[in-house]
């Protein structure tokens, strides 16, 4: 469980729940668990938060005035099917599930539930977005975001980075534990572009000033990686 809240806590969730006194109870309990906690009170609000925020993770309850969970859900996959959601239901109905399924609904949880239950089906799927290299931990704190494609400070806070400065740290994270050849990088991050090594040399050192003097390793004359 531990090591759950560590993966938990580099994560966003938005929580759909039209029933005031559920969505308080579970943001009171939980939202400590989380980097942001977002809730809303129907499907409505849940789309207006999830596409300004982009938050890693979306539980939904399945009975809400107007749009529902499961269209909901449709929703969200369609516009992002990598994002993991979690349907909330008081139905164990074949039919309901096997729609959710269509849907592409991650997993669901059949009410009622204790939140120490629902936290426990959130540590499996962060630890899915993980096993899947949704996030890569860089070290010294540094998480790189594959799905929203984001260099993250020890505070998770997005470091803000240019076109090439993204390429190239996605580049590395991609290739963790082995040296990126400068030839790999001029042809990912240059691409079309003319290509000098003394602005690669540049670009790292932007990099390093943005995040850390350490955090990138030079090989002379064959490339880079990131520090182990």
């Amino acid at each position: 469980m531990e090591n759950c809240k560590k993966l938990l806590k580099e994560l966003s969730l938005l929580y759909v729940e039209d029933e005031k006194n559920i969505r308080e109870l579970l943001k009171d309990v939980l939202s400590g668990d989380f980097k942001n906690f977002y809730t809303a009170s129907d499907a409505q609000e849940g789309m207006e938060i999830f596409m300004s925020k982009k938050p890693d993770i979306v539980v939904t309850d399945i009975e809400m005035p107007g749009t529902n969970g499961l269209e909901f859900a449709k929703e969200i996959k369609q516009i992002s099917k990598n994002t993991p959601v979690l349907l909330l239901t008081a139905y164990s109905e074949k039919e309901r599930l096997f729609k959710a399924i269509d849907v592409g609904v991650n997993k669901y949880l059949v009410k009622p539930f204790t939140p120490e239950k629902l936290l426990d089906v959130l540590c499996e799927i962060a630890e899915g977005l993980y096993k899947e290299n949704i996030f890569v931990n860089l070290g010294e704190g540094f998480v790189f975001d594959m799905k929203k494609r984001e260099l993250l400070n020890s505070k998770k806070e997005p470091i803000i980075l240019t076109k090439k400065e993204l390429l190239f740290v996605e580049l590395l994270a991609k290739n963790l534990g082995r040296v990126v050849t400068i030839e790999e990088i001029r042809s990912t991050v240059w691409q079309d572009d003319i290509f000098t090594e003394a602005a690669l040399r540049a670009l790292v050192k932007r990099v390093r000033q943005k995040s850390s003097k350490t955090l990138i390793k030079n090989f002379p004359g064959i490339g880079y990686k990131i520090k182990e």
